[in-house]
């Protein structure tokens, strides 16, 4: 007996959304459709092709073949109908989750490659702070995420992007104690932070921690973008991507601060599921990479060595 398309297409989409609830209603279908299509295929196959005991159906490890199978057959009936163009990835579906700070620097180029790239690609977008990206990745809420300080499942591949400068900031009026300054310079200062286990909120505190000191007490915000405002109305001092912190003292909204020891840059990366790894790797990776290092979000190794210790870049 051979399986139909309809059995297929419903193995594929639990296996890629984690859910028969979920599967269902991507394909506009009820929770029994997709529950008997499920089973039809098991019989097919002669055995079962999920783990049915945790919150999210996982694919066992024999089913994970005809997982990679179903997606190329389905996918070359798609393109036989003309459903899809150039090979979207995901049969045309990327649920994509980006960080703050990528969103606000590189995200719409990145957008707009992987739609001249994949022309037919239905994005569905995703911004929120890097714990809580990595957590709908874990769960396969997403399919992929663009962020620092992964905290990854099994099923997901971290790929590094590249490496992020860290920059203080700070209100124009504000009148640095030293130059560079030191965290027993700033211990005074108000410091406004992305809430932990952020990477920002962990640098800051490790920065302090090299002199010994505690993080200033000053809040957490989950927003970079209120916090910039927050820092250019004189409410405290900030730790920010460089990249970011570059453009709100371009714009005239704060100043950058010269401090040491120098912050440590932050690694970001692009994560996905498993169930991507190929055309991440050989294409959604690659042009990621290219667009943040146009953008100016990740740094090459000259550019890395070149920048200094305490200095801040222009």
């Amino acid at each position: 007996m051979r399986p139909s398309l309809q059995q297929l297409e419903s193995f594929y989409w639990v296996a890629r959304l984690g859910s028969v609830h979920a599967a269902a209603r991507h394909q506009n279908l009820t929770q029994p459709a997709v529950t008997a299509r499920l089973r039809e295929l098991e019989e097919v196959v002669g055995d079962q092709l999920f783990d049915r005991g945790g919150y999210k159906l996982e694919l066992k490890t024999q089913a994970r073949e005809l997982f990679d199978l179903a997606e190329r057959i389905l996918a070359l009936a798609d393109r036989f109908s003309g459903a899809i163009d150039n090979g979207a990835p995901g049969l045309g579906l990327l649920r994509l989750g980006a960080n703050e700070s990528s969103a606000m620097i590189g995200l719409p180029l990145f957008l707009s490659r992987m739609r001249q790239q994949f022309g037919s690609l239905n994005v569905q977008l995703h911004v929120d702070i890097g714990s809580a990206l990595s957590h709908k990745l874990n769960a396969r809420e997403l399919d992929m995420a663009i962020l620092s300080s992964p905290i990854s499942a099994a099923h997901i591949v971290d790929d590094p992007l590249g490496s992020v400068d860290l920059q203080w900031v700070a209100p124009l009026s504000f009148s640095t104690p030293a130059d560079p300054a030191t965290p027993r310079d700033l211990a005074a200062c108000s410091v406004l932070s992305l809430p932990a286990p952020s990477s920002l909120h962990s640098a800051a505190v490790n920065w302090f921690g090299m002199h010994a000191m505690r993080l200033p007490a000053g809040g957490t915000c989950n927003s970079i973008s209120l916090i910039i405002k927050l820092v250019a109305a004189g409410h405290g001092i900030a730790l920010l991507p460089g990249p970011v912190a570059r453009e709100a003292r371009d714009s005239g909204a704060l100043q950058l601060l010269r401090v040491g020891p120098a912050v440590p840059s932050i690694g970001y990366y692009v994560c996905y599921l498993q169930e991507l790894a190929s055309v991440a790797r050989e294409q959604l990776v690659p042009l990621a990479r290219t667009v943040f290092a146009e953008c100016g979000l990740i740094r090459s190794r000259r550019q890395r060595s070149s920048h200094g210790t305490a200095k801040p870049s222009a």
